[in-house]
């Protein structure tokens, strides 16, 4: 179910969004980030991050794969799955063990939709005729949550 489809033509936007986003999301929640290359998906990662822990840099994981980050509530790891060739080696990895006890931030998250959790807030990203929108796909819970939300509608 579509939540909202909003304005990221500025990047103060992507930030308001994200940090919006970050704090409504608890220990169990996944986000499926995609979009093209170079769109903004780490961009918005790296406000959400930023926006709950205490990290001044938060780099793409292209390499690493996943990187954690600590926070008052709850790990948040930030998955980059452009590298993965099937969702097969992200099984490998253990993430689904991993899925219940952090959040999870995941670009690229269409390479592995097959393991995802059918509960996943999806976000994509898309620069249409050289606007920037980012599309909030989720269930009914995420519904609500999302009414909790004072700045996203304004954007």
């Amino acid at each position: 179910m579509l939540i909202n489809h909003l304005n990221i033509q500025e990047e103060n936007n992507t930030k308001i969004i994200a940090e919006e986003i970050s704090k409504i999301c608890k220990k169990g929640d996944v986000l499926a980030i995609s979009g093209d290359m170079g769109v903004g998906k780490t961009t918005f990662i790296k406000y959400f991050i930023q926006k709950i822990s205490k990290a001044k840099s938060v780099p793409s994981p292209s390499y690493n794969i996943i990187l954690p980050y600590e926070t008052k509530h709850a790990t948040v790891f930030h998955m980059d799955a452009w590298r993965l060739k099937s969702h097969n080696e992200a099984l490998s990895l253990g993430i689904t063990e991993m899925f219940d006890d952090a959040i999870f931030l995941i670009e690229w998250a269409e390479k592995i939709k097959l393991i995802l959790p059918n509960d996943c807030l999806k976000l994509l990203i898309k620069n249409i005729k050289n606007k920037k929108f980012i599309e909030i796909d989720g269930n009914e819970a995420w519904k609500k949550r999302f009414k909790n939300i004072k700045n996203y509608e304004k954007h």
